[in-house]
């Protein structure tokens, strides 16, 4: 946690101001800051200035210690406070606070309506098993109205406004449980002592007693016929003055007797348990001699807990004189790091709704915010997203377009191949008419007879061939069909017509010397010849047969 909102523990006493701030370590508290400030000596609240020398007194303190915060956690003193434990029926918070109002009201000195007040459940009652105790606390609205003027004027948010007898109730349960019996522990402040009384690190009792430094000092002073000052001064450098007869002087006394006699008292309301334990804390608990003055009253010897007793790990980051006066208000900041179990505050009900409300509005506000920023990264990266898949769906369209070329060309390919292979069919086959064709007409040349005259051949595709001729007579033609049948390639031959033709007379012939000479006219038979030429790939001998279409004349 940053140093600026960690809470800052702050006690204002009449005679001097005191901070404290804790860090948690996670073997518990591993450094302390804490500091002291002495108030003007004519300083009063309600004077004009009064809380801005306050204020001006705590940012010195805070100064000193070198604590840097805008959250503070104060503390009331006990004798401002109406604070008693009483035992009520179990019931919820809510319920038991109505119970608490109405019995409360025939404690306070002012109206209920005056007050700010709240509780905290203790557990079980020791005298009443059936019933809890509870701690209830209240204080009136002016005083705490100063408070918050304080807190307003240091520009700090106050956290929780709680009690010194609790922060002293802190450093009890720190020390752990002592002896069998009562633990009293007492806070000797400026004008009163607070007093606790708690066994097995419970709380029992609360109380705040009139009895301070500053009576002490006035016995000191009348005692010994001195100025304050010189009273003060010889408090706090010799300790209490001891008479001829080896006890304290008169009215100095006096003051032991009343401090005990509280002490004693405290100690009865919670009945006959003997004190095992007297814890005293607070720079007037250092006195010289004072803790051997209640230990001789009392029967039992007083501890003044040190800072090494309570944070035995802990390093102290301030002024080590400052550690003994600022105990108190380092127990009051041990709320702010967990290590304490009390719960009350009495900041008024309607400043914490105010403060939840806009809690509220900022916890929504940044919800709105991060919802808001989580749309915005939504969008973004669905923009992105989106950008990639077009920029993928172009270079697809892209990579289609390039394919749907391919494909056109691979059709053209396949189409002009297609082609080709049927031309080349074409051509392969006139080739292979062509040389059946010559292969025939060599046959024929060898076998038919000389006098056959051909005077046209025809063969068309995938159609017979067609010869067509003259021949001296029938005979001869029919010699010519035997031969055209013995080619190979032959499959089958027909004659389609055979039929004598009138006597013509012949072409013209002429001489060597240019001369024409008469032609003669002789008779000759015309035939038509379909010869179906062989498909297999070994063509097999024809056989010839003569229809005589027409007859023959």
């Amino acid at each position: 946690m940053p140093l600026s909102n960690r809470p800052v523990a702050i006690d204002i006493g009449t005679h001097s101001v005191k901070v404290a701030q804790v860090q948690q370590g996670r073997g518990g508290v591993r450094a302390i800051r804490c500091a002291q400030q002495i108030l003007p000596q004519d300083f009063r609240w309600d004077a004009p200035d009064g809380v801005s020398v306050l204020a001006d007194a705590i940012r010195a303190a805070m100064a000193k210690a070198g604590i840097r915060s805008r959250v503070a956690i104060m503390s009331l003193p006990r004798r401002h406070v109406t604070a008693r434990i009483a035992s009520f029926p179990p019931a919820d918070k809510a319920q038991l606070r109505r119970v608490v109002e109405y019995d409360l009201a025939d404690h306070l000195p002012f109206p209920v309506e005056q007050v700010v007040m709240d509780l905290q459940s203790l557990g079980t009652s020791r005298e009443e098993p059936g019933l809890v105790d509870v701690l209830v606390a209240a204080a009136q609205r002016d005083l705490i109205q100063r408070y918050l003027g304080v807190a307003k004027e240091l520009g700090m948010r106050l956290e929780a406004l709680t009690i010194d007898s609790l922060a002293l109730h802190n450093l009890t349960v720190r020390l752990g449980e002592g002896p069998p019996g009562l633990t009293v522990a007492v806070a000797i402040g400026n004008r009163s002592a607070t007093i606790n009384i708690s066994q097995a690190g419970r709380l029992w009792l609360t109380r705040s007693a009139p009895i301070g430094g500053q009576q002490l000092t006035a016995a000191i002073r009348d005692d010994l016929g001195l100025t304050a000052e010189e009273a003060e001064a010889k408090k706090i450098s010799e300790g209490i003055p001891i008479s001829t007869d080896g006890k304290p002087t008169p009215r100095v006394q006096t003051w032991l007797d009343n401090l005990c006699s509280e002490l004693t008292r405290s100690a009865l309301s919670f009945g006959q348990a003997a004190v095992s334990r007297i814890l005293l804390f607070g720079t007037d608990a250092q006195t010289p001699g004072l803790a051997e003055a209640i230990g001789r009253q009392m029967a039992v010897e007083p501890h003044m807990p040190t800072l090494a007793d309570l944070f035995p790990r802990a390093r102290l980051l301030s002024d080590p004189q400052d550690a003994i006066p600022c105990l108190p208000v380092i127990g009051q900041a041990l709320r702010a790091v967990g290590q304490s179990a009390w719960t009350i505050s009495l900041l008024p009900p309607e400043l914490m709704q105010a403060r939840r409300a806009r809690r509220l509005r900022m916890v929504g506000a940044a919800a709105g915010t991060a919802a808001a920023a989580a749309l915005i990264l939504c969008y973004l990266c669905s923009a992105r997203a989106i950008a990639g898949l077009e920029s993928r769906r172009a270079e697809l369209r892209q990579l289609q377009q390039r394919a749907d070329e391919q494909r056109a060309e691979a059709e053209e390919v396949i189409n002009t191949r297609d082609r080709l292979r049927e031309q080349a069919g074409v051509m392969i086959e006139a080739l292979q008419q062509r040389h059946a064709v010559l292969e025939i007409l060599r046959t024929l040349s060898e076998k038919a007879s000389p006098k056959v005259r051909i005077l046209s051949l025809n063969m068309g595709r995938g159609q017979p061939l067609v010869i067509r001729g003259t021949a001296p007579d029938p005979a001869t033609v029919a010699d010519f069909q035997v031969a055209l049948a013995s080619s190979p390639l032959v499959d089958e031959v027909k004659v389609e017509n055979a039929a004598r033709a009138l006597d013509r007379p012949s072409r013209w012939a002429r001489t060597r010397s240019g001369r024409r000479v008469q032609p003669t006219f002789a008779g000759y038979v015309s035939f038509v010849i379909k010869a179906k030429l062989a498909g297999g790939s070994k063509p097999r001998v024809g056989t010839a047969t003569l229809a005589q279409a027409g007859g023959l004349r």
